[in-house]
């Protein structure tokens, strides 16, 4: 075989070896998958994600995209600022922080139809110590200023308000790198709820209590009074049979 022949062959061997291999790493790439957080369903814009709202799925690596996120921890709480497709992935460009959001909307994605932020100006020792934090729920007592009623009494007002969030003296949010002082907790109410509050606010005294973000059946109560402060607390009614 002629030299110049010689070397065509093994040229052409060469090229088939590297495209063979090329090909085949193609194909290695296409069955190795990667998780990716996508979204369950449809979400409009300002939606706040929680774990419902997403999933994991595993795509061939080359299918992800590089701003994509594999997992939901790290999307939880945040806010989607563009609309996505069920199934679509999500990317850390389209989420915020609601704390780094304008005023105009840093709370639209946390409020339900109907309701509104409000700012309850309370001092720490009145809310849990400073202890609150957005998605607690908080019940607020009202103690009346004897002075301005005519009688001084206490009561539950409000019960299972959602924490919207808790404000520096500044008026931006409250983080652990701020150093002003706790102003008062925002909380998530309906106009007649505020209506309550503002009147409460300028008649007496508002202390937040707590369960956490657990959600727990109203209790009725019937207030205290200066008569009743040292009444025994009445015994937990036992459950009926069939409900224990």
């Amino acid at each position: 075989m002629p030299v110049r022949d010689r070397r065509l062959l093994v040229l052409t061997l060469l090229i088939v070896v590297v495209t063979g291999f090329a090909a085949y790493n193609y194909l290695l790439g296409l069955d190795r998958r990667v998780a990716v957080v996508v979204a369950a369903a449809a979400l409009p814009e300002f939606t706040l994600l929680e774990p419902d709202a997403l999933r994991v799925v595993h795509l061939p690596e080359g299918g992800v995209h590089p701003r994509a996120v594999s997992s939901p921890g790290e999307l939880q709480g945040k806010v989607l600022m563009v609309p996505v497709e069920p199934g679509q992935q999500i990317l850390v460009t389209q989420v915020r922080d609601p704390g780094t959001l304008g005023f105009d909307n840093q709370f639209v994605a946390v409020l339900g139809p109907g309701e509104r932020a409000m700012m309850v100006p309370v001092p720490p020792g009145q809310a849990v110590g400073g202890g609150l934090a957005p998605r607690d729920l908080v019940d607020v007592i009202f103690v009346a200023d004897e002075a301005r009623l005519g009688f001084a009494f206490a009561r539950v007002l409000l019960q299972g308000l959602r924490v919207l969030d808790v404000r520096g003296d500044q008026g931006g949010a409250l983080t652990a790198t701020r150093h002003d002082a706790a102003a008062g907790v925002v909380v998530a109410v309906t106009p007649k709820q505020a209506e309550r509050l503002a009147f409460a606010l300028e008649h007496g005294t508002l202390y937040l209590m707590t369960a956490g973000g657990r959600e727990e059946p109203e209790v009725a109560t019937q207030g205290t009074f200066l008569e009743t402060l040292f009444d025994p607390e009445p015994a937990p009614e036992r459950p009926v049979d069939g409900e224990r």
